[in-house]
């Protein structure tokens, strides 16, 4: 079973960050956090149908909430060091689409506090490899690609981030 949460305070939020490229889905799910993945994957299949999907080449790492939202301590600096592959940190995603914004580090701060409004010491995070989709395809060319999937064991639902962009 998967319910798709669209009217989510997160989503009126969200589109005040219209240069911003990630794609978020909240979602209620008795399932794993792959199967969520997927269901949110084919999501976007169903807009875009060319998509191919490779369940087996899937994996993922489990990783703290103060990993994903570590921020860097120079950002102006960080920012620019963000060149080796395509692994770039949820922060860098957010602020730094592939064309100019003037997001801040607050913006990223405050969007993610409506996201997880229970704090987020109680998150169950995986983040996934990329090379199970050509979704992901575009931002390995440059910017960069992310597939991430949060349980809220408080809110009992899935948060997907998914990111893949080029210019």
């Amino acid at each position: 079973m998967y319910e798709e949460i669209r009217n989510d305070k997160f989503f009126q939020e969200y589109k005040n960050y219209n240069r911003c490229v990630l794609d978020y889905f909240i979602i209620k799910s008795n399932q794993s956090h792959k199967e969520v993945l997927l269901y949110a994957m084919n999501k976007i299949k169903e807009q875009e149908n060319d998509i191919t999907i490779k369940k087996e080449k899937m994996k993922y790492k489990e990783i703290t909430s103060s990993e994903l939202f570590q921020l860097p301590q120079n950002y102006e600096k960080e920012r620019y060091n963000q060149n080796k592959g395509y692994k770039r940190p949820y922060w860098y995603l957010f602020l730094d689409p592939p064309h100019q914004t003037n997001y801040k580090i607050e913006d990223f701060i405050e969007l993610n506090n409506i996201l997880f409004p229970k704090g987020k010491e109680h998150l169950e995070i995986y983040n996934w490899n990329v090379e199970w989709s050509n979704y992901f395809e575009d931002g390995l060319e440059w910017w960069g690609a992310a597939a991430i999937s949060i349980y809220d064991k408080v809110l009992d639902r899935y948060v997907i981030i998914l990111a893949s962009s080029t210019d």
